[in-house]
C-alpha cells in the first residue's frame, strides 16, 4: 500500500504557508486498508525535523509532531504505510515551505496626491540590481490592490488578481513566490505593476470606490540566498524607481481596462514610502488562475454590428493579436447575452441612473505599430459575447477566451445516461 495525493493543509507542494505545525494528507492506493504509517521530515539541506515513528492507525492525517517549523523553511516529508498484512509500502515524498516572519520592506506608493474622486493610471515600479552565484531566491510580496509582478520580463507565479480580497483593514495576505529560475547573472530587473483592484477601485453592485482606502500600497521582498551562505534582501523603500506613465491608463476589476500600447514606463520618478497598520499574513490557499481557453464564432447582428460568441457563458478575459497602425483603437464589450432582438446586450448584469452606469466590462485599447499582443491584467468579466468595434481587420481565430477563477481540484464527478442531466451538472460546475 503506497500513499498518494499528498497535502500539507489541504494544499499541495505549498510555497509559503504560515503555519508551523501544519497537518499532512494522504490517499491511499493498492492494499485493502491502512493498518500503520511513518513520516520523516527534514529541510532541505538533510537536516531531520520530525520522525513520527511506526503509528498504529488507519487515519489518513497527520499533525506535525516536530518542533514548529522555523519561518523559510523547505520542508521534505515522505511516508510510507502498512496494509491489512502488515506489510510496508515504498516511500513516497512531497513538500511544503513557511513564509516570511519579519519585514525588513516598507510599504511603497505612487508619489502623487490622491483626489478620490479621480482614478488613476497604474503604477509602475521598478528596482535593478546585480547577482552573481545565486542558490535560490524567494519573492514576498503583497498590495493593497492589485500587483503583477515580472522578473526580467518574466511574469512572477501564475495567480491572477494578486493578492487576492480581503477586508484590507483587518487582512492583507502575501503570496511567496519561488523566482530561483528568473534571476540571472549580472544586471536584473524586477518591476511590479500595481492597480486599483478591490482596494480602490469598484465593489459591490453599484460600483462603491474607495471602500478599503484612497492610496494603493506596494510590499515587496526579495531574498536571495547565494551560493556561499550569504542572503541578500531587497525590499521595497523609497529608492525604487516610480512613475505612472505605462500602458495601462485606467484598470479597474469591474469597469476594465483602457490601454495605450506605444507606452512604455519612464520611471522618472521614486516610490513614497507609507504604511500600513495590518502585517500581512500568509494566504494559506489556491490561488485564482487561468483554465479554459475558448475560440469564437463571429456573429452579426440584425442591426450589423460585429459579436464574437465563445459558446460558453464564462468568468475570465480575453487575449487577442493583430497587426494594426499606430494609433487605431479596438474597442471591446463583455456580456453574457443577446436581447430579443439578436443583438448585443448588458443590461441583465449592469446597475444604471443618471449618474452611474456599472460594471462596464469593457476594453479601449489603442494600438502600437506592428503586432499587437494584448490580454486583460486587473479585470475579470462574466461574459460569452463580445462586441467588437474597430478598424483593425481581425478573424475570429485572433481572440481567445480565458476562463479564470479558483485552483481547487475537482474531486467530484457524475455521468448517467441522460444528456440533460448530465448538463445540468456540468453548468453547475461551471457556476461553481
Amino acid at each position: 500500500m503506497n500513499a498518494f495525493r499528498m497535502k500539507t493543509e489541504y494544499l499541495t507542494e505549498p510555497v509559503g504557508i504560515d503555519i508551523p505545525r501544519p497537518r499532512l494528507f494522504w490517499n491511499c492506493e493498492q492494499g485493502q486498508r491502512q493498518t500503520a504509517f511513518q513520516i520523516l521530515a527534514a529541510d532541505d539541506e538533510g537536516a531531520l525535523l520530525w520522525d513520527s515513528g511506526k503509528v498504529q492507525s488507519s487515519a489518513m492525517r497527520a499533525e506535525w509532531g516536530g518542533s514548529p517549523v522555523p519561518p523559510k523553511t523547505k520542508v521534505l516529508w515522505k511516508i510510507r504505510l502498512w496494509d491489512e498484512k502488515g506489510i510496508p509500502g515504498d516511500w513516497r515524498t512531497a513538500s511544503f515551505e513557511t513564509g516570511i516572519h519579519r519585514w525588513q520592506a516598507s510599504w511603497i506608493t505612487g508619489d502623487y496626491k490622491v483626489d478620490k474622486k479621480r482614478r488613476y493610471p497604474v503604477d509602475c515600479f521598478r528596482k535593478t540590481f546585480s547577482l552573481s552565484n545565486v542558490k535560490k531566491a524567494r519573492l514576498y510580496i503583497t498590495a493593497c490592490g492589485l500587483y503583477e509582478a515580472k522578473l526580467n520580463g518574466g511574469r512572477v507565479g501564475n495567480m491572477i488578481l494578486a493578492p487576492g480580497i480581503t477586508d484590507y483593514r483587518k487582512q492583507v495576505q502575501y503570496q511567496t513566490w519561488d523566482v530561483t529560475g528568473l534571476l540571472q547573472a549580472g544586471k536584473n530587473e524586477l518591476t511590479v505593476q500595481l492597480a486599483d483592484g478591490w482596494y480602490r477601485g469598484s465593489c459591490g453592485a453599484w460600483g462603491l470606490k474607495n471602500q478599503y482606502g484612497t492610496q494603493t500600497k506596494l510590499l515587496a521582498q526579495l531574498e536571495i540566498l547565494h551560493a556561499d551562505g550569504q542572503i541578500e534582501t531587497i525590499g521595497t523603500d523609497g529608492s525604487w524607481d516610480w512613475s505612472n506613465d505605462g500602458p495601462i491608463r485606467f484598470a479597474d476589476n469591474k469597469d476594465g481596462e483602457v490601454v495605450e500600447a506605444a507606452r512604455i514606463p519612464s520611471y522618472k520618478g521614486k516610490a513614497k514610502v507609507t504604511s500600513h497598520s495590518v502585517v500581512p499574513t500568509a494566504a494559506n490557499n489556491v490561488p485564482v488562475t487561468e483554465h479554459e481557453q475558448l475560440k469564437p464564432s463571429l456573429i452579426t447582428t440584425p442591426s450589423g454590428k460585429t459579436v464574437l460568441d465563445f459558446g460558453q457563458n464564462i468568468a475570465g478575459y480575453a487575449r487577442f493579436t493583430v497587426k494594426a497602425r499606430e494609433g487605431q483603437r479596438i474597442f471591446l464589450r463583455f456580456g453574457e447575452l443577446l436581447d430579443e432582438k439578436g443583438e448585443f446586450t448588458q443590461k441583465n448584469i449592469q446597475c444604471s441612473n443618471k449618474k452611474v452606469t456599472t460594471p462596464l466590462q469593457q476594453v479601449d485599447y489603442t494600438c502600437r505599430e506592428g503586432e499587437n499582443h494584448y490580454k486583460t491584467t486587473f479585470a475579470i468579466f462574466g461574459f460569452q459575447y463580445i462586441l467588437v468595434e474597430t478598424d483593425v481587420p481581425f478573424k475570429p481565430e485572433d481572440f481567445t477566451a480565458i476562463a479564470v477563477y479558483s485552483h481547487m481540484e475537482r474531486t467530484g464527478f457524475f455521468e448517467s445516461s441522460n444528456p440533460l442531466l448530465n448538463q445540468f451538472v456540468e453548468n453547475t460546475v461551471w457556476s461553481a
